[in-house]
């Protein structure tokens, strides 16, 4: 979450002259609702549920880049189905770099949410993206390709997959 996704994917796509698919997007047209009222109103495992269904329909395409949400990767079969379908890139970043990013995000995020509702600011945005990128960090670590982003301006980010891309054949 926030680490750049949504802008990194269709630029690489573009760069390597493949299609692109942004998961949530997919999700929202799919089910006629934004990820948050998907959140609301079913929960989170319904989103899931939709997010799997989706991935696996994505695989039926070649030549394409795929930008997952930050909690895909969480389900082992997800994270099994991308490693043998693709090449699986982290776009790795520190929880501060992610949390400034966060905060200044005027995307509705339900996990960044208090139990109030409310989005989650300063210390307590901080303490919720630190916890889900150690609890994630494990399962992102399995990725082909890892690339550190922390201020690195998007054209490097792709330019640098782009490389790894190449050199991993």
């Amino acid at each position: 979450m926030g680490s750049g996704k949504s802008t990194v994917a269709p630029r690489l796509a573009r760069g390597l002259g493949y299609d692109m698919i942004d998961l949530d997007q997919e999700i929202s047209r799919h089910t006629g609702l934004s990820i948050p009222a998907i959140f609301e109103l079913y929960g989170e495992q319904r989103f899931r549920d939709e997010e799997r269904a989706m991935l696996h329909s994505s695989g039926m395409q070649e030549r394409t880049v795929v930008s997952l949400g930050g909690g895909t990767l969480v389900d082992p079969a997800n994270l099994a189905w991308c490693l043998e379908h693709g090449a699986l890139v982290y776009l790795r970043a520190s929880a501060a770099f992610l949390a400034s990013r966060l905060a200044a995000s005027k995307r509705d995020r339900p996990l960044l949410f208090d139990a109030d509702g409310q989005q989650l600011t300063s210390d307590a945005l901080r303490k919720r993206v630190a916890d889900l990128l150690a609890s994630r960090r494990p399962v992102y670590e399995q990725a082909h390709i890892t690339i550190d982003i922390d201020a690195v301006p998007v054209a490097k980010v792709v330019k640098r997959i782009r490389e790894e891309l190449a050199n991993a054949g």
